[in-house]
């Protein structure tokens, strides 16, 4: 997947059953929330020691630990950390948490499940888990903060909802440097710390302008789009 300006891909579920201006009077607020990732390949080792921790416990029990950290996760080479199947993701939640793993990665990692399940490459339906960049303040380098306004529109190329975003000067600036220093890079895009898409990131993206697409539908772009503004 890549970024390129003015795209950017997202995969939603539908959120109820109820329709047009009721529904969208009901939508939780939500804060968009931008962030660099961590390859792989750079918290490898981390991972491996966390592994070698968790399998050395004998402190833990069975429930917690049965076969090692590394049992519950399939290890992804693309943009991700792993898959991890939904019954299993509360095992990883507790050891991720465990003051002996979380001291072999970076103090600024925090790890985030994707919105919703994703098909693996065999075909299974996972959550996918990211290994996320926080910046020492905190706060994301472009959020809520920065969006001036969210609509839905129609995409010319493919007749899909999509939703576009509009930023203010300071977080258009943010963005583009954001983007110019992640080429080749992916960045996570989130809400309620639930990654809702990560691409790479193809070339620098300027003007504040970006637009949100996928495979969702006209309802579903329109709860993005209000969530959003809700959540500045």
């Amino acid at each position: 997947m890549k970024i390129l300006p003015f795209v950017l891909v997202l995969v939603l579920t539908a959120c109820g059953s109820e329709t047009g201006n009721a529904r969208l009077k009901n939508v939780k607020p939500g804060n968009v929330q931008f962030f660099e990732t961590y390859p792989f390949n750079e918290i490898l080792d981390s991972w491996s020691a966390a592994c070698t921790w968790v399998s050395a416990q004998d402190s833990l029990t069975p429930q917690e630990d049965p076969n090692g950290l590394a049992a519950f996760v399939q290890i992804s080479p693309e943009n991700m950390l792993a898959y991890v199947a939904e019954k299993d993701m509360t095992r990883v939640d507790s050891l991720l948490a465990l003051p002996g793993v979380k001291n072999n990665f970076p103090k600024n990692l925090k790890f985030m499940w994707s919105f919703s399940s994703e098909k693996t490459p065999n075909g299974k339906a996972m959550f996918v888990l990211y290994a996320v960049k926080v910046p020492d303040s905190g706060k994301a380098i472009v959020d809520g903060r920065h969006i001036q306004h969210a609509e839905t529109a129609i995409a010319d190329y493919n007749q899909m909802p999509v939703v576009r975003i509009s930023m203010n000067d300071q977080g258009a600036h943010d963005w583009e440097v954001m983007t110019r220093k992640n080429i080749g890079l992916a960045i996570a895009i989130t809400i309620d710390n639930r990654v809702l898409s990560c691409p790479v990131v193809n070339d620098a993206i300027s003007g504040g302008e970006t637009e949100i697409s996928g495979n969702f539908s006209k309802a579903e772009a329109e709860e993005l789009a209000a969530r959003i503004n809700f959540g500045k």
